[in-house]
């Protein structure tokens, strides 16, 4: 019959045990020289930065809790905020790219306004050209006319620049060669757009409204309210 003692026995553990028995933390060293591989890659630059706004400046138009709200057909009158920096790119860069003889010459661009057709019609430039330097502003005023009742959010605006082309310069240097365009850099312009997201409450042109009272069959027991305004 076993006793307590065995059933329970206990295994006393070194307090110091052998550090070579350890198993090892790390991998083995590999059996060949590690290589190495290096892969270029060219990194683009942001030449041009665009700040563009849309901003409201009909008098018609009503504000109410930070919203501003129109009617449906009623025309809408906006002007586009337009203006640029170069200092995110570097100057040799925006030279060579944009074929300019100082990099503080004026550059040719076209902005698009990007309106929903079901939402807004645009009477007024939704294209147009214009020529600027870093830091100057250009205003162009827009009309907006919304098509439906509901929340219509403002229309988008997108900028590129319009570069002079190097194939006239390239005949007559004898430098040129066919092909030669495909590796070579492009201006790169992007836009803040400080009006994106902004929306527009658009209510129902509604300038009467007729209500009775009693009894709608009995013409003499009926009362009629009319109201005019929106």
């Amino acid at each position: 019959m076993l006793t307590h003692a065995q059933n329970h026995r206990s295994i006393l553990l070194p307090k110091n045990p052998d550090p070579e028995s350890r198993a090892p933390s790390t991998a083995p060293p590999p059996p060949h020289p590690p290589r190495r591989m290096i892969i270029t890659v060219s990194i683009p630059q942001t030449h041009i930065v665009h700040t563009a706004a849309l901003s409201l400046t009909s008098p018609e138009s009503s504000s109410s809790h930070g919203s501003t709200i129109a009617v449906v057909g009623q025309p809408l009158m906006t002007e586009l905020h337009i203006k640029h920096t170069r200092r995110w790119g570097s100057a040799s860069s925006l030279v060579a790219v944009a074929n300019l003889s100082s990099p503080s010459d004026a550059i040719e661009f076209v902005y698009t306004l990007e309106a929903n057709p079901e939402t807004w019609l645009v009477a007024g430039q939704r294209r147009a050209h214009f020529t600027t330097k870093e830091d100057e502003e250009h205003k162009f005023p827009i009309m907006l006319i919304p098509l439906k009742a509901g929340t219509a959010l403002l229309p988008n605006v997108e900028i590129r620049a319009r570069v002079k082309p190097k194939g006239e310069d390239k005949r007559q240097s004898g430098t040129g060669s066919v092909g030669a365009g495909e590796d070579e850099e492009q201006l790169n312009c992007e836009t803040d757009y400080l009006s994106y997201g902004e929306c527009v409450m658009v209510v129902p042109d509604v300038k009467s409204s007729t209500v009775g009272i009693g009894e709608m069959a009995s013409s003499r027991s009926a009362v009629w309210l009319e109201a005019e305004g929106r």
